[in-house]
C-alpha cells in the first residue's frame, strides 16, 4: 500500500512498478526514476486514472534494470508525496503483473499465477484490469474509435463501432473463452494498435 510499492525485474531489462492506494482525492500519480537513490529523478510516465486502486507500470526503456524507482503522488489542493526510492528485485515467483503488486505491506496475499503472465506488458489503452474486467481507456480526443476483438487463431469475436465512451469496462461474457484475446485498435478508420490481454481462466 502506498507509500510502499513493488518494483520487479521481469527479463529483458524490464522492470514493473506496482501500487495499491486508499488515498480519497488523487490528482496524479507518476513513476519516478534515477541512478541515485536520493536525488536527479525524472518523471517517465504519468498515469491516465489515478483513482484506480490497484495500478502498475512496465518500464521497458531502462539504461538497465538496477535504476531506483519512486512515485510521486499529488493531491487535490496541490500537496504530494514522494514514496523512498527502491531498486527492482528479481520476480523469481513470478508475481508481477501490470496492475498488481504481489505484496501489500504487512500482508502477505496468494495471486492467482495466471491472472497476468509474468513479463507480459499490457496495452495502456485495452487491458485487464485488477477487479477481472477488460478494460478500456480510450485518448479523450475527438477521433472515432473501432475495436475488433479475436480468439488467439485469429477468429473473430466481437466489435465495437463508433465507439461514444472513452472509459468502461467489458465483463467476461462478451469473450466466451480464457487465455490470450487479440484485438485491433483503429482511429479515424486507421489501425492505431495491434495488441493482446490476457484473461486468467477463473476470471
Amino acid at each position: 500500500m502506498l507509500p510502499d510499492f513493488s518494483a520487479y525485474k521481469v527479463g529483458s531489462g524490464r522492470v514493473v512498478i506496482a501500487w495499491e492506494h486508499n488515498y480519497p482525492a488523487v490528482k496524479q500519480i507518476s513513476i519516478q526514476r534515477s541512478k541515485d537513490s536520493l536525488n536527479f529523478f525524472k518523471t517517465i510516465a504519468t498515469m491516465p486514472d489515478p483513482s484506480l486502486k490497484q495500478n502498475g507500470f512496465a518500464d521497458s526503456n531502462a539504461p538497465d534494470d538496477s535504476m531506483f524507482y519512486r512515485i510521486f503522488v499529488m493531491f487535490e489542493g496541490g500537496q504530494y508525496i514522494s514514496t523512498k526510492s527502491k531498486r527492482p528485485v528479481i520476480d523469481s515467483a513470478g508475481l508481477a503483473d501490470a496492475y498488481n503488486s504481489g505484496n501489500k505491506v504487512n500482508t502477505e496475499v496468494n495471486l492467482n499465477p495466471n491472472f497476468i503472465p509474468a513479463g507480459f506488458v499490457q496495452s495502456t489503452y485495452i487491458f485487464t484490469s485488477p477487479d477481472r474486467y477488460v478494460r478500456v481507456e480510450l485518448p479523450m480526443d475527438k477521433r472515432k474509435y473501432d475495436i475488433r476483438f479475436f480468439t488467439e487463431n485469429g477468429q473473430p469475436l466481437f466489435e465495437l463501432n463508433n465507439i461514444k465512451e472513452k472509459k468502461f469496462k467489458l465483463d467476461r461474457s462478451f469473450f466466451f473463452t480464457a487465455g490470450y484475446i487479440n484485438f485491433e485498435l483503429y482511429a479515424d478508420g486507421k489501425l492505431m494498435e495491434k495488441n493482446k490481454l490476457f484473461l486468467p481462466k477463473d476470471f
